[in-house]
């Protein structure tokens, strides 16, 4: 028993450590050779959440069962998302060395970063009891003409705490944390060399 249960404790360890390994995104597609190498300016445009699925319904059922007040948190919930991913990804990227404006559209600059949400789990607190938010975003990186260049997929859990219990505080977490790594991604395809 006591052996069975320390290779448990083993294998949980071993899956934890590989977890904290490599970036936090799974690359979809890179155009080769890189054509963002020294690219000295993004555009990101609004987040897309066109066929949101929040948990296993979709945004009408979703919402079906929600109050107006309700109705209209989620909705600021998914502003407050663009909006500190949006600042997370600029903020962050400035202390990369690279410029990332808002987007209107292909001339701002000479890439476009799209982020586009399908599924969030919202999570839940009940003081002894909880489970993390999450979101997952596909980004995809494209060229004035429309041409993409690069895409990653990605997913950012924000744990529910005391400190943490409502969803749309977590949300707007997953949301800075997600920009952040959007603007770790743009450096290694930006300074590959760093």
């Amino acid at each position: 028993m006591y052996r069975r249960s320390l290779l448990a404790i083993t294998v949980i360890l071993f899956a934890l450590a590989l977890i904290g390994c490599g970036p936090p995104w799974v690359v979809v597609m890179q155009t080769t050779p890189n054509p963002l190498v020294n690219a000295p300016r993004f555009s990101v445009l609004p987040t897309d959440f066109t066929g949101l699925t929040i948990g296993s319904k979709s945004e009408g059922e979703y919402l079906a069962g929600k109050d107006a007040g309700q109705q209209q948190s989620f909705a600021a919930d998914k502003a407050g998302i663009n909006e500190e991913f949006v600042n997370g990804l600029i903020k962050k990227a400035r202390e990369d060395g690279i410029e990332v404006v808002l987007g209107t559209g292909p001339g701002d600059a000479p890439f476009q970063i799209h982020p586009s949400i399908a599924w969030i789990e919202p999570g839940f607190y009940a003081y002894v009891v909880s489970s993390p938010s999450q979101i997952r975003m596909r980004l995809q990186i494209t060229a004035p003409d429309g041409r993409v260049i690069d895409e990653i997929t990605m997913r950012h859990l924000t744990g529910a705490t005391l400190l943490n219990p409502s969803s749309g505080g977590r949300f707007r977490s997953d949301g800075e944390g997600l920009g952040a790594w959007t603007a770790r991604y743009l450096k290694s395809r930006v300074h590959p060399e760093k």
